[in-house]
């Protein structure tokens, strides 16, 4: 057997992680190259230190989803660093011994030091200042009051009068918001009592846009699948990524132009009423990777964009407040700056609920197309930058004429505030989010958006009864 000091084997040789035919090969490669043998002692070395740092301090065990993204999350390493599909192969064969080590102990704050980095994690950092932190004193609720944005600019849609996805007694909780007249003044959030906590509500006076990475995993949602299908229990809610739940899931995006290496990847935004909070507004942020062909000999795709990133605006003038869903958690407000590597072929799917300015009226919301601007930002392989900037490309439409995708990805997220318990799910009803997977399952190729409902269904037998 002839190996390089790239191969993987060696470090599946230096874990011992081979059996014993595979072993006595390597050994014997080893044996006969001095560089081999180097390369093995240093990896061992790599991973007595490593270890040697996990017992100085006394670290939780990983939880069943952070144990999945970490699997995850070593095996697309292997995966790149047998493609070389990125630059560095020696870097990630580095960061995959740091995974195999992680996975052995079992640390979670090691873990959390993997998780900052690598291909397959997206982070998000709010631009502007940092929000005032809350008084320590008693925090008193979100008290409902009626929409100041009644009557609904486009007409009452059906699935409010219905009570389906809507449940009309339940108040919407993003209602008491800003009037025009006091636009700079806070938006209220609702108080939490647990430490699950969501993107609160943003003043687009104060705070005019958000950044996140371009690559999203979906360990949430298998882990989530998982305990509901086959534990038959509920989740953690803090196990719940809503954005690694929207992204498990293939949409019927256009491919950039073919042969247009200038602009590898295409984006849009759409607008649509919020289904959840009567008189919001969903944007919906879609972008997709050119497709390529994996390489010879390996199963990775190559990489087309790296440092990407999607930044989105708002003007005030329009919109009076915003709130990302999904991407929650200090974890995302640290390198989303950075930016992430997309693989050829990939989605990146984000959704913003938006609070209109102004009166409701058509009047009021016809200028949200103009005042959503949203960038993509990376680089080319070879080093060349690239942006993209684009506005939705069209009015606020009512939620059930908006494409079949739009309303699934829709009620994935309400899916998950409500496993979240989130005090932003609104309306939100586990029977009125099944109604609507079935009648968006579109082409459902892969059969994962028939799976969802399965899980929908399973789902109302271990949540408490709805009213």
């Amino acid at each position: 057997m002839k190996l390089s000091k790239d191969n993987p084997l060696l470090t599946a040789y230096a874990l011992g992680e081979l059996d014993a035919g595979q072993a006595a090969e390597v050994e014997a490669a080893i044996l006969a190259d001095v560089s081999l043998r180097t390369e093995v002692e240093a990896i061992r070395a790599l991973v007595g230190e490593l270890e040697g740092e996990l017992s100085a301090e006394p670290m939780p065990r990983l939880s069943a989803l952070e144990r999945a993204r970490l699997e995850q999350r070593a095996a697309e390493l292997d995966r790149a660093a047998a493609a070389g599909a990125v630059r560095s192969r020696r870097g990630l064969r580095w960061a995959a011994v740091a995974a195999a080590v992680l996975l052995a102990a079992g640390a979670a704050g090691m873990w959390a030091l993997l998780h900052r980095g690598g291909p397959s994690e997206t982070r998000i950092v709010h631009d502007g200042p940092k929000p005032t932190p809350p008084d320590p004193g008693p925090r008193p609720r979100l008290v409902p009051t009626p929409s100041p944005y009644a009557p609904d600019p486009v007409g009452t849609p059906a699935y409010v009068r219905q009570n389906d996805f809507f449940m009309s007694s339940h108040p919407s909780i993003g209602s008491a918001l800003l009037s025009p007249q006091r636009q700079p003044e806070p938006l209220p959030q609702p108080a939490r009592d647990d430490e699950c906590v969501d993107n609160p509500w943003t003043s687009a006076v104060r705070r005019q846009g958000s950044t996140f990475g371009l690559n999203v995993d979906d360990a949430s949602y298998r882990h989530v699948r998982q305990s509901i299908s086959e534990v038959d229990s509920l989740p953690e809610p803090s196990a719940v990524r809503i954005e690694e739940m929207i992204n498990h899931f293939q949409y019927d995006y256009a491919f950039p132009v073919v042969g247009d290496v200038a602009d590898p990847l295409s984006v849009r935004a759409d607008l649509a009423q919020c289904p959840w909070s009567a008189g919001h507004v969903l944007l919906r942020v879609a972008i997709q990777a050119r497709a390529g062909t994996a390489q010879a000999g390996a199963g990775a795709v190559e990489v087309v964009a790296r440092d990407a990133r999607a930044s989105v605006s708002f003007d005030p003038a329009a919109v009076a407040g915003w709130r990302l869903i999904g991407y929650d958690g200090p974890m995302y407000e640290q390198i989303a700056r950075q930016g992430e590597q997309i693989a050829a072929g990939r989605q990146v799917t984000a959704l913003y609920e938006l609070v209109p300015a102004g009166k409701a009226g058509q009047a009021g919301v016809a200028a949200l197309a103009a005042a959503c601007t949203v960038r993509a930002e990376y680089r080319l392989p070879d080093g060349g930058a690239r942006v993209i900037a684009v506005n939705p490309g069209g009015p606020v439409g009512r939620f059930e004429g908006a494409s079949a995708d739009f309303r699934f990805a829709a009620t994935v997220a309400g899916f998950g505030m409500i496993l979240r318990n989130s005090p932003y799910k609104g309306t939100c009803t586990v029977a009125g989010m099944l109604k609507q997977a079935q009648s968006a399952l579109g082409d459902d190729r892969l059969g994962r958006r028939s799976k969802f409902v399965a899980v929908l269904r399973e789902a109302t037998g271990l949540l408490p009864a709805e009213e």
